[in-house]
This record gives C-alpha cells, sequence and structure tokens, in this order.
C-alpha cells in the first residue's frame, strides 16, 4: 500500500522524496550554550501518510548534517547504536516520537537531519537549525576585534600624520575665505590621515589660535565629512582577506628598514592590517549569530527604531571616539544580515553626530571662536542626520531605492549611504556657510568673551607634533615680541626716566609666565611619537624659551640700575654716555630683528643680529677701557659712570642671548655641532 506523505515543520523542514511516513519535527529551543546539551531535545513524530495516526517502532535515523555537536541518547527512547557511526538510529515510541540530545561543541551554526526510510527505500526527512553560541567568546571577540580595529586605525592615522604632516600644515595654511577650497583642504586632510576628529580637532585648535576665520574652519569640517568616507569605501572592497599579509608587511618595513619614513609607511601599513584583521574578528564572530531567532528579533526590532538606531549609533562613535568604528560595526552587522539597510542607515547617521562629539571636547578651555567652530560642525551633522532620517523613513522610497540600486552587497550600500549622506549635505551647505557662521555666533556670542591668555597653546594638536611645534614657535615669536618691548622700555627707563618700573616689572613676570607655559607644552611633546627631526628641534625650543626668559631678566637689572643714576644720562656728555645710547639702539635693532626672525624665519634678519652683537661687543669693550682709564686719571670711582657701565654690560649680555636666538634660526631649528653659548 502506497501512502502519501505530509510534512509539517515548526523551524525548518523539507521532504526529499514521497515516502509512507509524514515527518513532523517538534518545537525546539534554537540556540544554546557552548559545551553544554541543548535545553531541548530534537524530536520528530512520525505519522501514516493514509491514517495520520502515529507509527511505532520506525526506525529514524539522525545526522549532524553541519556545525560541531554531538548526538546522545534521549532518556526513554530506544537507540539502535551498532548503526550510529553516521548519528544515532531511534525508534519511535508508542506516540510515534522519536528523540535525541545534542552536546553542543565550538560556536557557529548546526544543522541536524532525521531521516526515514520506508519499505521502498523512499526517505523523508526533517532538519533542525540551531546556533551553539558561546556568550563569553562573543562578548571577547567582539570587544578584542573592536580593540585591533580602533588599533589599527590609531596607528595607520598617526604615522600618516607623521608622513604627512607638512603638506597637511600647508594644505591648511593654503586656505582663504573661498569655502570651496576650504572644502577641498578639508577633505584631502581627512584622507591623509584618515580621521575626520582629528581634521576637526586641528580645525579648532587653529581658530583658537587665530591662524583660521570661523567660516573657514565650518569649509574644512565640511570637506572632512566627505574625507572620513574613504575608510568605509576602503572595508566595503573587501579586502580583509589580506589582512595577515599587510601585518606581515607591515611589521618588516616598520621593524627592518633604516629609513624613518619607511618605516613609517610600514606602520601605516600595519595599521591597515590591523583594522581589517580587527573587522574579520567581529564578521566572523557574527555570522552564527544569524541562526538565533531571539538575536534576529532583537536587531531587527532595534534597527527599526529609528530613534533607537540614530541613540545607539551616537553612543557608540562617544564611546570608541572613531567615527569609522561604528560605521565599520554597522557594516558588519549588515554584512552578517543582523540588521537591514534601513537599519544600518540609521545606525550611521546616529554616528554621523557622535563624531561631533571629538570637537566638542576639543573646545572646552578655548575661545568662543573655537566653540563656535566646534558647534558649526555639530549642527551640519546633526541637521543633515534629521532629513536623511526622514528621507529613510520610506523604505520603498527614492532615497531607499537609490542606495540599493548603487551595489547589491550589502556592506557596500551601507558604505555608499555613507558617502552620499556626506556629499549631499555638504552640497546643501555650501550656500548656507555665511548664514550657519552667524548662527554659530547667535548660539555663542563672542560679546562676552573673556580676555585671552599670554600664551595660546591647544593641548589636542600634541598628538599632531608638526602643527604642535608650529603653535609652539608662533607664540615663542610672540613670547619673544614681549621680551624685546620689556628690556627697550628698561633701557629707556635707565637712560632717561621714561615708563613706569611697575609696568616693565609686569612685562617681566607676563615673560616668565609665557616661559613656564610654553616649557610644560614643549616638555608634554617629548611624549609623543616624534620623528628624529623633531627630537632634534626640542631641546633648541626649549633653550630659545630660556634665552627669551634670561633676556627679559636683565630688563629688571636695568630698572634696578636706575636707582643709581638721575636725570637723562643722555644729556651729558662723555664717552661712558655715548656708548650707552649707542648700545641702547644696536639692543633695539637685535630685539626688532630677532623677532623679525622667529615670526618669518628670516635667515637674513638672523645673520644681522650676528653682526649686531659683534658691533655690542665692541661697544662694551670699549666703554670698559675707557671707565678703566678714567680710574687710572682721576683715581676715584665715578658710581654714575659705574652704573653707566653696568647697564652696557646688561645690554651685550642679553645681546648673547639673542645671538643664541638667531644662532637656532641659522641652523634650522637645530644645533650644528655643539650648543651655543650663553
Amino acid at each position: 500500500m502506497r501512502y502519501t506523505i505530509f510534512l509539517l515543520v515548526l523551524f525548518s523542514s523539507i521532504t526529499l522524496a514521497q515516502s509512507d511516513f509524514g515527518v513532523q519535527a517538534l518545537e525546539y529551543i534554537d540556540y544554546g550554550n557552548s559545551g553544554e546539551e541543548l535545553d531541548t531535545s530534537l524530536s520528530v513524530g512520525i505519522t501514516s501518510a493514509g491514517s495520520g495516526e502515529p507509527v511505532t517502532g520506525v526506525r529514524v535515523h539522525f545526522t549532524v548534517a553541519g556545525g560541531d555537536a554531538n548526538l546522545v541518547p534521549s532518556e526513554g527512547f530506544y537507540t539502535i547504536e551498532e548503526e550510529s557511526a553516521e548519528g544515532l538510529v531511534v525508534q519511535t515510541d508508542e506516540n510515534g516520537i522519536a528523540s535525541v540530545d545534542v552536546e553542543l561543541g565550538e560556536m557557529g551554526e548546526v544543522a541536524v537531519t532525521a531521516t526515514v526510510t520506508d519499505s521502498l527505500g523512499a526517505p523523508a526527512m526533517a532538519s533542525f537549525d540551531f546556533v551553539s553560541l558561546d556568550v563569553k567568546a562573543i562578548v571577547f571577540q567582539i570587544i578584542g576585534g573592536l580593540a585591533v580595529f580602533l588599533l589599527g586605525m590609531q596607528m595607520m592615522s598617526a604615522n600618516l600624520q607623521q608622513v604627512a604632516g607638512n603638506r597637511m600644515k600647508s594644505i591648511l595654511r593654503a586656505l582663504t575665505a573661498n569655502r570651496f577650497m576650504a572644502i577641498t583642504a578639508g577633505a584631502l586632510v581627512t584622507a591623509l590621515v584618515q580621521s575626520s576628529s582629528a581634521t576637526t580637532v586641528i580645525t579648532v585648535g587653529f581658530v583658537n589660535s587665530a591662524l583660521m576665520t570661523l567660516q573657514q574652519a565650518v569649509g574644512v569640517v565640511l570637506g572632512a565629512n566627505i574625507g572620513t568616507t574613504i575608510t568605509g569605501q576602503l572595508i566595503a572592497f573587501k579586502i580583509t582577506k589580506y589582512a595577515f599579509p599587510m601585518i606581515a608587511l607591515g611589521f618588516a618595513l616598520s621593524a627592518f628598514s633604516k629609513n624613518r619614513k619607511r618605516q613609517m609607511w610600514g606602520k601605516v601599513i600595519l595599521g591597515l592590517g590591523l583594522l581589517f584583521l580587527g573587522m574579520t574578528t567581529m564578521s566572523g564572530v557574527m555570522k552564527p549569530l544569524r541562526g538565533s531567532a531571539p538575536v534576529r528579533e532583537f536587531f531587527t526590532t532595534f534597527s527599526t527604531n529609528p530613534i533607537l538606531a540614530i541613540i545607539a549609533g551616537t553612543l557608540v562613535t562617544v564611546f570608541v571616539q572613531s567615527s569609522s568604528a561604528t560605521v565599520g560595526l554597522t557594516m558588519t552587522l549588515a554584512g552578517s544580515g543582523l540588521i537591514g539597510l534601513q537599519g544600518a542607515i540609521f545606525l550611521v547617521l546616529g554616528d554621523n553626530i557622535g563624531t561631533t562629539i571629538t570637537a566638542q571636547l576639543a573646545a572646552i578651555g578655548s575661545n568662543r571662536a573655537a566653540k563656535q567652530a566646534a558647534m558649526a560642525h555639530t549642527l551640519i551633522n546633526v541637521i543633515g542626520a534629521i532629513y536623511f532620517a526622514l528621507l529613510a523613513l520610506d523604505r520603498d522610497g527614492f532615497f531607499m531605492k537609490l542606495v540599493r540600486r548603487t551595489s547589491s552587497d550589502a556592506m557596500r550600500q551601507v558604505a555608499n549611504a555613507h558617502t552620499m549622506f556626506n556629499i549631499v549635505n555638504v552640497l546643501l551647505f555650501i550656500p548656507f556657510v555665511p548664514a550657519l557662521t552667524k548662527l554659530c555666533r547667535v548660539i555663542i556670542p563672542s560679546g562676552d568673551d573673556v580676555p585671552e591668555p599670554d600664551v595660546i597653546l591647544d593641548s589636542n594638536l600634541l598628538a599632531t607634533p608638526v602643527l604642535a611645534l608650529d603653535s609652539l614657535d608662533r607664540e615663542i615669536a610672540k613670547m619673544a615680541r614681549v621680551s624685546g618691548k620689556g628690556i627697550c622700555r628698561a633701557a629707556e627707563h635707565f637712560l632717561a626716566g621714561k615708563h613706569q618700573a611697575k609696568k616693565i616689572l609686569a612685562m617681566e613676570d607676563s615673560v616668565d609666565d609665557m616661559q613656564r607655559d610654553l616649557t610644560i607644552y614643549a616638555s608634554e611633546l617629548f611624549k609623543e611619537n616624534l620623528s628624529s627631526e623633531q627630537s632634534l628641534r626640542l631641546p633648541v625650543i626649549l633653550h630659545t624659551i630660556n634665552d627669551i626668559e634670561r633676556v627679559s631678566d636683565h630688563a629688571v637689572n636695568m630698572v634696578e640700575a636706575r636707582n643709581r643714576v638721575e636725570g637723562n644720562i643722555l644729556d651729558s656728555e662723555g664717552p661712558l654716555t655715548t656708548a650707552a645710547g649707542q648700545a641702547f639702539e644696536v639692543l633695539r635693532e637685535m630685539t626688532e630683528q630677532a623677532v623679525t626672525a622667529l615670526e618669518t624665519h628670516d635667515l637674513k634678519a638672523a645673520q644681522k643680529v650676528l653682526i649686531l652683537e659683534g658691533r655690542m661687543n665692541q661697544i662694551e669693550e670699549e666703554a670698559r677701557d675707557n671707565y678703566s682709564k678714567s680710574l687710572a686719571t682721576y683715581g676715584v670711582s665715578n658710581l654714575t659712570g659705574l652704573a653707566i657701565l653696568d647697564f652696557i654690560d646688561y645690554c651685550e649680555r642679553a645681546g648673547d642671548h639673542i645671538k643664541n636666538i638667531a644662532q637656532s634660526i641659522i641652523g634650522g631649528g637645530v644645533w650644528q655641532g655643539q650648543e651655543p653659548g650663553e
């Protein structure tokens, strides 16, 4: 007698051919912990295809078709051990049910089949699909993979900044009020250093240091948003299989090459390889999660709620401080099938909001203009995220269809959506850059700004030594100008009683404060990853800071020496008073040329300082000889003459320190041979 077979499967079951039996896979839990038994047995119900009644004593062959698991007999069921080479053969009980238990092995997807063959050899089969989960391994691998990703990103970004540092600085310095140039510069710099956060932090620092206007900063931020999409596009190329060769090549270049630039490029390649390795690690641990209904349900609910997804993307980016990491994680989830395209887009929009937090943190303690630049970054991304979220709400709308048409690959779709968002957002904001600038000034008004400190140094630039050194150079020139002005006023105070002593001493105190701040900043820079040239420059910078402060100290000596003389010394005739006037003129010229040399790295100005210092030495020697002759002739010490001689000596000592500064500039910021003397 032949029977018509029916197959009712609650989860996953197929029929291969007609059979006398109906096979029904009974309900089971589709996930369990690795190394433990599945919480429920795998059971099938066998019925007659004709009557639908349970059939007793039918041999059911259970086999592990995929994954790592062992089948063990269930209590109360008869197992035919001799036929268990490829699984277990279990006979149905009086209710037509056969069951086995499953011991789960390593984490992954597992498939078990239950096959029944009738008297004519026609098979019927039911299949069970479930997931072996290791929660500890999942947590460790996701965290570890993300850590490796961030390490690779940091290594790649830091060394790209070292390699491209001067180019990056020159690009940003070339900015004008032209917003299109600013956008181009922001995109290029971000593409070079692979970090929009680095670009925005640098931009905030430049605004804080008055190197860039707020409107220029807005343009750079818009460009940075385009440049940051490069990372996602790189990931979407799916060259993660080359992670280990890249790590090997990068390590070889960085460890065995003697060329400094080649070493840094090696670290860039090593960082890129680590980035891909982190992606592979996270992707590998997420794939098994697709087989778990609760996990799928969680991600489906989570990713289809726009507000929840945007908040999650924001928080993750704030936590890991890397928008690229969040985009990479989102692409991994989409590629693993755990979230749909719509949910991935909401997460990416949240990522674009979260990345603005870095600029906000960088603006803490900065001036109002820097805070306004950070606010512009936040407004651009928040406004853009809002209207793009509205576009993405319609699953079958124009925007979603456009993204789907760009590629059939889920990861590429996410990368393309990220790129489209940032490019379109920039294009829409370009005409409104002036209006956005005004809005930022309304939100953070400049009217209540506190006076700026003498030294403006952004600690966020320390991670980019080439820019930190540039900032130091600028502040050292400012310090030299204050010190030079102070000693010139002190000289006029000694010679003619001009200027108030209190104000001159206050200028010297200001120089002392600047010396402290600059020295601390330079010392902090020693802790960063410096090139050999940068390592050589820092000691010279510290020496220059000290020389400038010593010049200011001699201003104090001149003020104190004024107490020993009266009237306008230059009104008196004589070789000493003439020498004092000449020393003052030479000193004033030396300070002006030194400041010019520091501000513009003008070698001619530095050379002129050396010539003037020779003239100062000659004036001091002649004055000392004249004073000695006066003593020999008259035999009486002239106290006024002694005070004038001391003044000339202070001018000569200050000139020695100014000469040291000029020599450091002529030497390109490094010592050639031995240290300059005092």
